[in-house]
């Protein structure tokens, strides 16, 4: 059993519980990688062989897709996505199989959850509001199995599972693994938690 850790007070439990062993493999999921252009986007059994074969080569346990990473490359097949100027990850990939298990980091509310089903999306995504000694924040998940195993207004303790990594509709057609991404209290009032 994993415990978790205590920064300034506040309980932190790792969202992967023991899972994550040793350190990343980081992948390159930019432009400048030519290897991107050979993904197949729309087969995701082929997409997810190829990312997790190239893991496997590694000697790591789990793999991490950068955050601010230029991605047009990777997006090529979502014209919207490249339109919209939304081609810079803001989020940052944790690459693991599916099914795996996530615990919550800390204390929530679970703020929202959904499915988007247009591939290349989120899939199954929920948003968890923390609140740490008056700081408000949010932490978006993306790709997640349904259905869900919260509710909005449910409150989740730290450590307590709240998710599982999804595959094929539920992760949007990417490989399996979970966006993890922060927003402030002024970004969801500017509704960017809205994307679709």
């Amino acid at each position: 059993m994993y415990y978790p850790i205590c920064l300034n007070g506040v309980n932190i439990y790792p969202l992967f519980g023991d899972f994550l062993i040793g350190a990343p493999y980081i992948f390159d999921f930019s432009s400048k990688n030519p290897k991107t252009l050979e993904y197949n986007l729309f087969d995701f059994k082929e997409f997810n062989e190829v990312i997790f074969d190239e893991l496997e080569t590694t000697s790591h346990h789990w793999g991490i897709g950068r955050y601010l990473e230029e991605r047009k490359t990777l997006l090529r097949a979502y014209p919207n996505i490249i339109e919209e100027k939304r081609y810079y990850h803001l989020g940052l990939d944790i690459i693991v199989p599916y099914d795996t298990a996530m615990y919550a980091p800390l204390n929530a509310v679970v703020y929202e959850t959904g499915k988007e089903t247009a591939i290349g999306n989120y899939g199954g995504y929920i948003i968890l509001k923390h609140d740490i000694v008056g700081a408000v924040f949010y932490s978006l998940y993306g790709h997640l199995k349904t259905p869900h195993l919260v509710n909005v207004g449910d409150t989740i303790g730290t450590g307590q599972k709240f998710a599982h990594i999804g595959k094929e509709s539920d992760s949007g057609g990417w490989f399996c693994h979970v966006h993890l991404q922060i927003l402030t209290q002024a970004a969801i009032d500017q509704g960017y938690s809205d994307w679709g």
